[in-house]
């Protein structure tokens, strides 16, 4: 026997909806998306719609966070749910999750995607993975042993990291690992003593402005795919704002960046193209940006 996807998302659904983890669950939301943290959000492109930042919560919940009894979501919806051999199974599973970040090494198409960390290998069946993901792409996720050697199964809240992985991280990819707590702060835009020495991200009045701003540093960074003028930007910004994947947008952003040496690189970049987003003026909305928008509400 082998753990399944169903099983594991009967564990999410579980961990998700029992009344008895309802404070605990609470407790927890509020840590992971910093409710108390009196600094403002700016999330990464796309990472801030509401059903991709809860199931990136429910995959924390299910294999991190720590119980006050010393347990695991997980694991005490592998006990509530299943008996016997099912129940012994679905406890491995859980306990010998990983949260990785690793590269797509191959794609075989509608059955599964080969990962690789360094000198691991990690072969994740699943459908939606087989059709979404390309080769050299970088993957952020809870992986599930299935309990056949070598296979695993994605937990909920996946992501496609936006940063192209150049060989020299490549071969020392366990040093960029990011825990799921740091992730989140991260795709926030407020994380943790390195970003708050930073300057404040950019919240420009007008797209002129923001554009001019990322001109500026891209053409001393050399980075000219970023130097473009403003109808160009609202252009690419409009293109994205109808298209159907919320993330398509930072992941151009971070093509045009190319190789990036860390993650703080790639932030500072993205900042910069969702100052120029917000003040892009949206068709569907009589033409204000939605820094507009924020000010009238």
């Amino acid at each position: 026997m082998a753990v399944t996807a169903s099983q594991v998302e009967q564990i999410a659904t579980w961990c998700e909806m029992t009344p008895d983890l309802a404070e605990e669950r609470e407790q927890a939301r509020r840590q992971f998306f910093g409710e108390d943290d009196p600094r403002p959000v700016r999330y990464w492109p796309g990472a801030g719609d509401h059903r991709s930042r809860l199931r990136r919560f429910l995959g924390w919940f299910m294999f991190d966070h720590e119980l006050p009894e010393g347990d695991r979501p997980a694991a005490r919806a592998a006990r509530a749910l299943y008996r016997g051999a099912a129940q012994e199974e679905a406890l491995g599973a859980v306990a010998g999750g990983r949260f990785v970040l690793a590269i797509v090494s191959s794609v075989l198409p509608g059955r599964s995607v080969c990962l690789e960390l360094e000198d691991e290998r990690f072969e994740v069946r699943d459908r939606q993975w087989s059709r979404s993901l390309t080769a050299q792409s970088a993957v952020l996720a809870h992986l599930v042993p299935t309990g056949r050697r070598g296979q695993w199964l994605p937990g909920p809240g996946w992501l496609e990291w936006p940063i192209q992985i150049g060989p020299h991280m490549r071969q020392s990819l366990r040093k960029f690992q990011l825990d799921p707590l740091g992730v989140e702060q991260l795709l926030q835009s407020r994380a943790g003593p390195e970003l708050d020495r930073r300057p404040t991200p950019p919240q420009d009045a007008t797209l002129e402005q923001a554009v001019a701003r990322m001109s500026s540093a891209a053409r001393a960074a050399g980075l000219t795919r970023l130097v473009m003028s403003a109808p160009e930007w609202e252009a690419l910004v409009v293109r994205h704002m109808g298209g159907p994947d919320v993330t398509a947008f930072a992941r151009e952003i971070a093509e045009r960046v190319g190789n990036a040496d860390s993650v703080e690189d790639l932030n500072r970049w993205l900042q910069l193209a969702m100052n120029i987003w917000n003040t892009a003026p949206q068709p569907d909305r009589g033409g204000k940006s939605a820094y507009e928008l924020s000010r009238t509400q």
